[in-house]
């Protein structure tokens, strides 16, 4: 009774407060967002107060009635066809299999059957379409929504917070607070108003074909962007056709070009105007993008630059860094990053499904949740933070992480350890290894090592905090001479660096201690190049700090004709 007298107070209300014209207008066909799916139960059991039944609500936010004849709906890749709904004026429907209509009738009115209704318990898309078979609103929830992992369990349903913002993702959604774990057919316990003050930027380009440039926005775009043509320029200048949405999330548009984008060409995107977003936002933008053909991946082009696998607060929030080391541009959909198997990934995704050009010498952070990484991290630019919530889990302490093309042809490879993090660090949970050198084997544990305190354990998305840029100006040099190993990201390592006169040099390389105790054996018989660095953390052989004070590095070299030679260089470890 008390659910019934509510639904006639909000009615009541929302006729009261509507003019008459707009009453009279009950036969106008809804446009996007006029319909919206505002609750989802996905996960019904075990059952809180409602019965185990898994259920879609869907929303009239018209002050007038409407019909929703020939409509359909989308789950994941499975199409529904609608039953004629009538909706009033702020009224909901409720979808659920035919098979519950019996357990489920007494607790909510307006509930209208489906053949079947199988939604997937961890998230999918939802995708709503009218008669014309146009996009009227989408939801791609997951059930980290659920902000309270007790809820992600069961039992809960998902509910819109604002529905100002129906385009909006997991910030306008969380679970219900009613005592029967949900609110089928009658308004959302979490409503309230909320604010977007998040920024609208473009997040990066990809070329659909050599005709057709696509555009990705951090927002939804409102649909008047199809008639300003003249925000989008190219140089060198291209004539844009035509301007296109991309559905169903219409966070991306097309620019259908006069011409095709000719190899070995750099261009730039210039973009100039104001544009809004779904929930009538103002938002200006001044940007230019480069772009191009991009080239086919080849081996090392795109490299494993950094890798957080033991995040904080136990959150499944790992992150992959990436870095375009070569001259040309790359797009992230010809990628696919894997783990686990010696050789081949036992799990591969494609890095960025709808894809993302990298100009030589960027980064990209590829997250499994990049609200989190913002929040726990310092990110120079969000722009090159991609979510991708498909990332396969690294395992903490030990694994492999493969780089391939998408057909699985190696491009990079990273089997890491917790061990190749700084020895002295108390817990490597929130800290990523960072890459030293990009033009040095990837795996070199020589070329790894812990993000440093200084820059907050993690550099997601630009250069590394303990990246190398020490120059040898000698036959052999230990850069710096004095070094201090507190992992504070200034001076943590020595690197000896050995310019050889020719290839294929074997060296060995021991640090003594004043009494001409060995301390640590960095290199034995290692083969080199014409230059070869090594790295001292100030560790001893069995991993343990080794005390502050003078030091000697004894470096042996034997040519292909077994020539040898031995230099020593003195090295001080402090700690401040």
């Amino acid at each position: 009774m008390i659910k019934k007298t509510l639904k006639a107070f909000l009615l009541t209300f929302c006729i009261l407060t509507t003019p008459n014209a707009v009453l009279s207008e009950t036969t106008s066909k809804p446009e996007r967002y006029d319909i919206i799916i505002s609750e989802i139960m996905a996960k019904p059991a075990p059952g809180i107060g409602l019965p185990p039944v898994e259920y879609i609500e869907l929303h009239n936010r018209l002050p007038y009635p409407v019909t929703l004849r020939n409509w359909r709906m989308t789950i994941g890749s499975t199409s529904k066809n609608l039953p004629d709904i009538t909706l009033d004026s702020c009224d909901y429907a409720v979808l659920i299999a035919a098979k519950n209509l019996e357990d489920f009738s007494p607790y909510c009115d307006h509930i209208y059957t489906l053949s079947s209704l199988a939604i997937t318990d961890g998230g999918q898309l939802l995708t709503l379409y009218d008669s014309d078979g146009e996009v009227i609103h989408y939801v791609s929830f997951k059930s980290s929504w659920h902000s309270e992992k007790i809820k992600q369990e069961g039992g809960w349903s998902l509910e819109i917070i604002d529905e100002n913002w129906p385009c909006a993702g997991r910030w306008n959604w969380d679970s219900s607070t009613d005592p029967l774990g949900g609110t089928p057919g009658r308004p959302n316990s979490i409503g309230n108003t909320l604010v977007d003050n998040t920024l609208f930027t473009v997040t990066g380009v990809t070329l659909r074909d050599t005709f057709t440039l696509r555009i990705h926005f951090s927002k939804t775009v409102a649909a008047d962007v199809l008639t300003q043509a003249e925000m989008f320029r190219i140089r060198p200048e291209i004539n844009i056709l035509t301007v296109s949405e991309v559905p169903p999330e219409f966070a991306s548009v097309d620019l259908q070009l006069s011409e095709s984008v000719k190899p070995r060409t750099d261009y730039r995107l210039c973009i100039s105007g104001t544009f809004h977003d779904c929930g009538g936002n103002e938002c200006p933008i001044e940007q230019e993008i480069p772009f191009g053909r991009a080239s086919p991946p080849e081996k090392n082009d795109l490299i494993i630059n950094e890798v957080l696998t033991n995040a904080l607060g136990d959150e499944n929030a790992d992150y992959l860094e990436l870095y375009n080391r070569s001259d040309k541009i790359l797009d992230l959909k010809e990628f696919k990053v894997g783990y686990g198997g010696d050789t081949m990934p036992q799990k591969a995704v494609v890095a960025v499904s709808k894809g993302l050009q990298m100009p030589p010498g960027t980064y990209i952070a590829l997250c499994k949740q990049k609200s989190i990484t913002e929040e726990q991290y310092i990110c120079k630019d969000e722009r090159a933070l991609i979510e991708c919530d498909s990332l396969p889990d690294f395992a903490i302490s030990k694994g492999i992480i493969h780089l391939t093309d998408r057909s699985l042809r190696p491009i990079d490879r990273l089997a890491y350890t917790e061990e190749m993090h700084y020895s002295k660090l108390l817990t490597t949970k929130g800290v990523s290894l960072e890459r030293l050198y990009a033009d040095m084997p990837t795996q070199d544990e020589n070329n790894w090592r812990s993000a440093a305190e200084s820059a907050g354990f993690g550099t997601p998305g630009y250069q590394n905090s303990q990246s190398g840029n020490a120059e040898a100006t000698d036959d052999y040099e230990i850069v710096p001479e004095v070094f201090s190993p507190d992992n504070d990201g200034f001076e943590d390592y020595c690197e000896i660096i050995c310019s050889l006169t020719e290839e294929e040099y074997r060296v060995s390389i021991t640090v003594y201690n004043n009494r001409g105790d060995p301390v640590k054996h960095l290199a034995n018989t290692v083969l080199c190049g014409s230059v070869a660095r090594f790295r001292w953390d100030g560790t001893d052989d069995n991993g343990q700090p080794a005390p502050a004070g003078m030091y000697v590095a004894q470096i042996e070299c034997w040519n292909l004709r077994t020539q040898k030679s031995v230099r020593k260089r003195r090295v001080v470890s402090i700690y401040r």
